[in-house]
Parts: structure tokens; C-alpha cells; sequence
């Protein structure tokens, strides 16, 4: 007889309005901030003093070859088991490439700016790393490329 009670009190009216309202708020927001850029983050960057188009390519032994897309030469080998900083960086914008579907073949640019600081933008999703955050060790590992294979003056 107690269960037969609860079961017949309907849901309050003004709960069901005040849920949809707050839905209804909370999609409106997200989309006016979607088209205006409302509450958006930019990050502006210093001028390139220095940059390098790379490309990483798989090799047959389990290595990645680093390749200077302006000379097609081969610039470094990172070995199975070294590099690995580079490595979860590569394999994690791969990783992106393909989920949004990208066309391979697209370089990685490389830049050291101004202000020293040192990133990695992928050409073909626009996603721009920086480097500096990993620490000065894991910037080592990526900043070694913009002089490889370079003749010095």
C-alpha cells in the first residue's frame, strides 16, 4: 500500500522546467561561445627567429629517419628504444593526423623564436606544441634537429 502511495505522486512540474531551462541555457552558451569565440584562449607567439621543415618517416628496422624537407636529405636516426621523448610526441600527432583524417605527406615545421622558445607545429592540423613545457631535456631532444646536417658558415 506504501509503494502504491509514492507511485502516484507525479514529478513536480517545476523540477521538469528548471532542468530544461538549465539544458536549454547550456546549449546556447556553448554554441554562442563556439561562433564568437566567447571565452576563447590565444596564445601569441614571438617572431621565428629560426625554423626547419622535418619530416619522420618509419624505417624497415624499427627506426624513425628524420628528414630536412628542403634538402630531402636524412638528417638524424633515432634508434628503437632512444629518443623516446620524440617519439610519443610523433606518435601522438600521428595519431591525431588520422582521426581527423589528414592528408599524409604534410611536413612538421620546427621553430625557435625570439624569446627562445621552441615549438612544433604539424602542417596538416594546424596543432602547434610547445616544447618548453616538457623541460629542458625533451626541448633538447627536438631543438638538436634545427642545426643537424647544416653547414656551418
Amino acid at each position: 500500500m506504501h509503494e502504491e502511495a509514492i507511485d502516484a505522486k507525479p514529478f513536480p512540474k517545476g523540477m521538469l522546467i528548471a532542468v530544461g531551462a538549465m539544458i536549454a541555457f547550456s546549449l546556447v552558451f556553448a554554441a554562442s561561445a563556439r561562433l564568437w569565440d566567447f571565452g576563447a584562449t590565444r596564445v601569441v607567439y614571438a617572431p621565428v627567429a629560426e625554423q626547419r621543415e622535418l619530416m619522420f618517416t618509419d624505417l624497415t628496422d624499427g627506426s624513425v629517419g628524420v628528414i630536412d624537407v628542403s634538402t630531402k636529405q636524412q638528417i638524424a636516426e633515432l634508434k628503437p628504444g632512444q629518443d623516446g621523448f620524440v617519439r610519443v610526441v610523433m606518435r601522438s600527432m600521428a595519431r591525431d593526423r588520422a582521426v581527423l583524417g589528414t592528408i599524409p605527406g604534410k611536413p612538421f615545421r620546427l621553430a625557435r623564436h625570439t624569446d627562445d622558445a621552441l615549438t612544433l607545429t604539424d602542417l596538416a592540423t594546424g596543432e602547434v606544441v610547445m616544447l618548453n613545457a616538457f623541460g629542458g631535456m625533451n626541448r633538447k631532444a627536438f631543438e638538436q634537429f634545427l642545426a643537424m646536417g647544416r653547414t656551418q658558415p
